[in-house]
Order: structure tokens, then sequence, then C-alpha cells
């Protein structure tokens, strides 16, 4: 329940802050419509005012209609409606703050684009730029070349099931481990995953120090280069074998 409800905590906060946002928008689209219109007014005449006009209301009913889905998504919430919180995630990404709009995006993606980015929110490339560097020097993403947008390094960690293997037999080790370097990303994910799990497989084979050592040796590779996973899913098949015909 502690947990539910922080989560619950923190992804009202993303809607606070979201609203916050649209509403800064609203501000500023009426400040610089006052504006521009008193310019416009005097240059060009009321043609160009009517048009500015009918763009200005356009812009203000598209953010009402943010703030309404929303409050009606955090409103679902707080009532306790099924599938809420999920609905509240969808309408964040769409609609809410454009970093936790970024981050949303990335994260479901895992690599995007500056540019594809850019035109998602609407937005120019130097201000989307912008946005995923604040993102970078918070620890959420990685900027690729200047042109890609990829997570960080947390998020591309996978779990490694520590405690399910210390119980688990090296034949179920060694198969979750070829299904955990599947899904990780990066070298050092797939030697870290190699590293735990050779940590427990030398406690439980006591025949197995050769296999144990080629092991190590290959997490070392991947530390310094990565390599392909295919071929390794495929040695970790090997000592599967190996690890069964040593009982």
């Amino acid at each position: 329940k502690d947990s539910e409800m922080q989560a619950l905590r923190v992804e009202l906060q993303k809607a606070r802050g979201a609203l916050d946002t649209i509403a800064r928008e609203m501000q500023g689209i009426r400040v610089e419509q006052a504006q521009a219109l008193s310019k416009k007014r005097a240059a060009n005449g009321d043609s160009v005012l009517r048009e500015e006009l009918t763009s200005a209301q356009q812009a203000v009913e598209r953010i009402r209609g943010d703030v309404k889905r929303l409050s009606s998504a955090a409103t679902a919430v707080l009532n306790g409606e099924a599938g809420a919180m999920e609905i509240l995630r969808e309408a964040l990404s769409e609609v809410g703050d454009p970093k936790y709009r970024v981050l949303n995006l990335v994260l479901k993606r895992r690599s995007v684009g500056l540019d594809e980015v850019a035109s998602i929110l609407v937005s120019d490339l130097s201000e989307t730029l912008k946005i995923a560097e604040e993102l970078q020097l918070s620890g959420e993403v990685e900027i690729k070349d200047g042109r890609t947008i990829i997570p960080a390094l947390k998020y591309r960690q996978v779990k490694i099931p520590l405690e399910e293997w210390k119980a688990a037999t090296p034949d179920s080790i060694l198969a979750s481990l070829e299904e955990t370097v599947a899904k990780a990303e990066g070298k050092e994910s797939v030697a870290g995953a190699i590293d735990a799990a050779v940590e427990i497989l030398e406690q439980k084979m006591t025949r197995g120090g050769a296999m144990v050592f080629e092991m190590r040796r290959t997490a070392s590779t991947w530390r310094k280069q990565e390599g392909k996973i295919e071929e390794l899913r495929y040695r970790i098949k090997e000592w599967r074998a190996r690890a069964n015909s040593l009982g």
C-alpha cells in the first residue's frame, strides 16, 4: 500500500506540474497575442486582426481541452477507478510538461531522433535540444552524436534476479542468464549479468573451474568491447550443456 500511495503521489505531482505548465502557456499566449494584435491592427487593419483572433481562440481551446483531460484523469485516479493510473500516464505523455513528454517518449521508444521529438512537440530543434540537455544533466537521458536521445544507463540496465539464482540450479541460472543478456542494453549491463551469474555458479559447481574462468574472461571482454548478443547466447547454451554434464 505504501508503494502504491507513493506511486500515486508521484503521478499526481506530475499532473499538477503539467497543469502549471499549461497555465503558464495560456498566460504566455494571452500576452503575446495582445502585443501582436496591437501592432498588426495598427499596421494592417481588421482582416488580419480577425485571423489572429481566430488563431488565438483555437490555441486557447486546445489548451482548455488539455486541462480538462488531465483534470478528469487525475480525478479518476483519486476515485480509485480501474485503469485510471494508466490513463493519467498516457495523458501526461501527450499533453503534459515537455520534459516529461520527451522522457516518456524516449523510455517507450528506447531511441528517438531529435528532429522527430521536435515534430511531436511542435517545437523548433533548438528548444527540443535544450529540453534534452536538461534531461541529460538530471541523469534521465543520454544524447548520442548530437542527434539521437536514448534512456540513461539506469534505465538500460536489466534487473538481475540474484535471489532467484541463489536458490536455483546451475542449469536454471544459465537459462535465466541467456534471457537476461538478451534484454540487456550496453556492454556494462551484459558484463554485469555474467559476473553476477559467475559469483553464484562458482559456489555451486565444485568441478566447474574451467567454465567459471571462461565466463569471467567473457565478461571482461564485453566490458572492453561490445560483442554480438546472438553469439553470446550461443556460448551460454554451451556453458549450460557443460554444467549439466558436470552434474
